[in-house]
């Protein structure tokens, strides 16, 4: 085994000082000590703003997955109904009770529109979204800011 002896290696400069003649600048350029903070400060706001354009892309798709469901279930409703102002009422007691179970949409938002052509009963829901608490602070720019989705059923006797 070879023994060193510490006084035959010259001394070193102490860490964090630069080494002689190379002058300041080059040793700051070769600190990587804040090298994390300042990527971390770099990538968080990109970041953020993508985790929620995910939530709000997905409180939307909730949305409008919710507002035809409403619509599907108003119009199977309103087949039970004998004349065009039972099967409206039944269209429209069955729409409320779906949007009051939602929780995150504003049954003041939510509009319906009834159309009968021929055999076919048409209902039609529509959500504002862009009057919506939820969806008025979202970060990125959503599909639409009406939600409008149709439901069609065909009645068995005219």
């Amino acid at each position: 085994m070879r023994r060193i002896d510490r006084h035959s290696c010259p001394a070193a400069p102490p860490k964090g000082s630069p080494r002689p003649g190379t002058g300041l600048a080059p040793h700051l350029l070769a600190d990587k000590a804040g090298a994390v903070l300042v990527e971390v400060a770099l990538t968080f706001p990109i970041l953020i703003v993508l985790i929620l354009g995910i939530l709000s892309y997905g409180s939307w798709l909730m949305a409008a997955h919710t507002v035809q469901q409403a619509a599907n279930e108003a119009a199977r409703a309103a087949l039970a109904g004998i004349s065009s102002s039972e099967r409206r009422s039944l269209a429209d007691e069955s729409l409320r009770h779906s949007i009051d179970g939602a929780s995150f949409i504003d049954p003041g938002l939510v509009s319906i529109s009834i159309s009968q052509s021929g055999a076919f009963y048409s209902v039609a829901v529509s959500y504002d979204a862009a009057r919506s608490r939820i969806f008025s602070i979202s970060p990125v720019p959503l599909p639409a800011t009406v939600i409008r989705r149709t439901a069609v059923v065909k009645l068995g006797e005219v």
